[in-house]
């Protein structure tokens, strides 16, 4: 599970950030749902939030720990291939710095710290430790193309490395226990939920009727859902099938009396429908993984109506779930929900372009809950600034 993951000089963010998924000191509130005891020293919690205004910063956070992940499942395949580096744009120097990725996380009762930082061409360094008491021990480091701390007999391995390929990748296809347990983390456990979902979530036969219940249990008349194999054409001639998913919904006559079944592409419904499905497969999929997993989700839910999605939230924050669940949203509201203090991240950008992330247990005197209206008067800062006259006169000239 994840314990924090910080960014440095990625997109809106110069500097660092952190967002963290430590409970905070003290919060006692909803210990028994909302967190996950790790060791008796921690606690971690199932679900954060992060609100803000459009564009201050929210998306980049996620985004960050996807190009984590990126980089780490899909390596560079030549010397001449460029990494996918988006500094700070709106400064003179940034732009010929290293951005610096950085996460903490626990699998198989081993935490884990995996780092590295980088520019256009080539990996500045990389270093992966694994927690022993309260220090950590460095498994393997580099500073450039130099290796300064090297696993015991894989000395060749390193020396092969190009500068634009992370060692993890090397070292985890040359079997060496940390490295696959850190590759694994980030391609199997790490959730990013897409627009719309693959087929091949419905390959098990148990999720057909888990997705079914859960769709009625928010509110949907869905009586099933499949997959179907469709053909793909492209324009060259050639052509493949992919598997599609499809809602089974009951056909009525005017008596109201079942008399069949029809299916509809989750194309063609709406834009909640499709976030509900996405979501839906991602949790019923890791309540069976043989790992927690993390489930990060950019703005995937607010077409979901308050009441589902306040339901939501209540089954990511209980008992029953024993994944992690990331979210970006600009539904306020939900601040009024089932979340503690410590669950909630705001995001806001200054004049300058630069965002900052900080946390609602950060604040001084904050209650245990009420958060919702001292935020909508600004209090915390993270609202977008509004000017009905401006917005007005943008278009009519004449005001």
């Amino acid at each position: 599970m994840l314990i924090d993951f910080t960014l440095g000089n990625f997109r809106s963010f110069k500097d660092s950030a952190t967002l963290s998924m430590e409970t905070g000191g003290g919060v006692q509130q909803w210990a028994h749902e909302n967190t996950v005891p790790i060791t008796p020293e921690l606690s971690l919690l199932k679900s954060a939030a992060i609100f803000g205004a459009n564009g201050a910063g929210k998306s980049a956070v996620l985004a960050g720990l996807e190009r984590m992940r990126q980089m780490v499942v899909g390596p560079t395949e030549q010397i001449t291939d460029n990494l996918p580096y988006e500094p700070f744009q709106f400064d003179r120097e940034s732009a010929s710095k290293r951005t610096t990725f950085m996460v903490n996380f626990t699998r198989d009762d081993q935490q884990y710290r995996y780092a590295f930082s980088y520019t256009a061409t080539q990996i500045v360094n990389e270093v992966l430790s694994v927690a022993t008491g309260d220090d950590y021990e460095v498994l393997f480091a580099r500073e450039k193309e130099m290796m300064t701390v090297v696993p015991e007999g894989l000395l060749p391995v390193t020396q092969r490395v190009r500068p634009n390929a992370l060692m993890l990748y090397a070292l985890q296809d040359w079997n060496y226990r940390s490295a696959i347990d850190v590759f694994e983390w980030f391609n199997n456990d790490l959730i990013i939920l897409s627009e719309h979902p693959s087929g091949h979530a419905l390959d098990s036969e148990w999720v057909h009727s888990q997705m079914a219940q859960f769709l009625r249990a928010v509110g949907s008349e869905v009586a099933g859902i499949t997959q179907r194999k469709v053909a793909v054409q492209f324009l060259d001639g050639s052509a493949f099938t992919r598997p599609d998913l499809y809602l089974v919904y009951e056909k009525y006559d005017e008596e109201g009396a079942v008399i069949g079944r029809e299916e509809l592409p989750l194309t063609s419904t709406s834009m909640g429908m499709q976030q509900l499905v996405v979501l839906g497969l991602a949790l019923i999929t890791a309540q069976h993984a043989e790992q927690p997993q993390t489930i990060l989700t950019d703005s995937r839910l607010d077409a979901i109506h308050p009441a589902a999605l306040a339901a939501l939230l209540a089954l990511f924050n209980s008992v029953a779930n024993t994944s992690q669940v990331i979210l970006t949203t600009n539904q306020p509201v939900l601040m009024s929900q089932h979340l503690r203090v410590d669950q909630i991240y705001l995001a806001e950008k200054d004049y300058r372009g630069e965002s900052q992330l900080v946390s609602l247990f950060d604040f001084i005197d904050v209650p245990a809950e009420g958060w919702l209206q001292d935020y909508l008067s600004g209090r915390f800062g993270a609202m977008p600034t509004v000017d009905p006259g401006d917005l007005m006169a943008a278009f009519d000239p004449n005001l």
